[in-house]
């Protein structure tokens, strides 16, 4: 019993540090999150920055996809249209796929959204 106190304690000031910091730094990494979305050669993980509660950054992952289309991606607006956004006014923006690469972006499209999602389910939680 008293170890279990001990942790509470312990998580109580942590979360009190937490509150205290002005400035909430996330970042949500979707290869393990997302394991069954493809782009055309693999999967397409994203690193998504919230810096108090908005998106800062939005950036492409290790991969496989063939480097000159994914180029095509990167230099798209996917991973800059939601920047400044909370991941609730992120969800109801359309992101469309970029012509040409397809495959990839709409795989990017749906790591976005997943990790956007996994974002507002945390808050939900606390």
């Amino acid at each position: 019993m008293r170890k279990i106190f001990e942790i509470l304690l312990a998580a109580g000031f942590l979360a009190a540090i937490l509150a205290a910091d002005p400035v909430r730094k996330i970042s949500i990494d979707t290869t393990c999150l997302v394991k069954n979305v493809w782009g055309y050669n693999g999967r397409t993980p994203v690193r998504i920055t919230l810096v108090d509660g908005k998106i800062t950054e939005i950036v492409p992952l290790k991969n496989d996809e063939d480097p000159l289309y994914f180029k095509m991606v990167t230099e798209s607006v996917l991973f800059t249209k939601l920047n400044g956004k909370t991941p609730e006014e992120a969800l109801k923006v359309r992101l469309d796929a970029v012509s040409g690469a397809t495959y990839s972006s709409e795989g990017i499209i749906l790591n976005i959204r997943a990790g956007l999602k996994a974002a507002v389910d945390s808050v939900k939680v606390r």
